[in-house]
């Protein structure tokens, strides 16, 4: 007899298969939530990277100056640089070269600043910003640096003079950090008898120390120490 054959019938897809064969769709709560991720770290990265951009100009000092010296305009340069916020209102910052020169004029450094340093508001001082008692010294040239100028900053030291009654005590300084007003006199004269005339400026805070200083000052033999750094 023959043989009877089942005709097989053809196999449809689990539900199970069938899920797998789908596309995904976007409004499946696990394909949003990538999106979204995706579209966050893009967002956050293309802040970032503005951020680090963002450069904002301020002015710099092109070679080293030294305190009490003029500023002028030409010694500045501009340059971009970063800085965190609200930190731009303490450095000079003017936007062109006709304010800065309005901004300087009649300023003197108010401390050393070293070639590339960026300017800060507070490196900039007038002649207003000082009150006090002006003190004329007589220095002898060869105790004062040759240069010095109107503008820089001393120490005032007192030594004994030779063969005085004080010659066995050790020199003394008797007025610190004060600014120098004007220097009269031949600079290239270096002799020990040749005096010049240096007056300097100590302020109302420090005029108690005059009396002793000045008493000092007139038994000894005067020298001046030029200060440099930050003020």
């Amino acid at each position: 007899m023959p043989t009877l054959m089942s005709r097989a019938r053809p196999t449809s897809p689990s539900r199970t298969d069938a899920r797998r064969l789908q596309r995904p769709r976007w409004t499946h709560p696990r394909a949003a939530a990538g999106a979204a991720l995706v579209a966050v770290s893009m967002l956050l990265g293309g802040v970032l990277v503005a951020n680090v951009a963002r450069t904002t100009e301020v002015w710099a000092v092109r070679a080293d100056v030294r305190a009490g010296e003029p500023v002028r305009a030409e010694q500045l340069e501009r340059v971009d640089v970063r800085l965190a916020d609200g930190a731009l209102a303490a450095y000079v910052s003017e936007r062109d070269p006709a304010a800065l020169a309005r901004r300087v004029s009649g300023s003197r450094w108010a401390h050393d600043l070293s070639a590339g340093a960026l300017v800060p508001v507070a490196a900039l001082t007038t002649a207003a910003d000082a009150s006090g008692v002006e003190v004329p010294l007589q220095v002898p040239g060869t105790a004062m640096p040759a240069d010095l100028a109107a503008g820089h900053r001393v120490d005032v030291w007192v030594a004994p003079e030779p063969g005085g009654r004080g010659d066995a005590a050790a020199a003394r300084r008797v007025i610190e950090d004060v600014g120098v007003v004007a220097v009269h006199g031949d600079s290239g004269a270096f002799g020990e008898g040749t005096l010049r005339s240096v007056v300097v400026l100590v302020d109302d805070a420090r005029a108690a120390v005059l009396p002793t200083a000045l008493a000092a000052l007139s038994d000894g033999r005067t020298t001046l120490v030029r200060r440099t750094g930050p003020a």
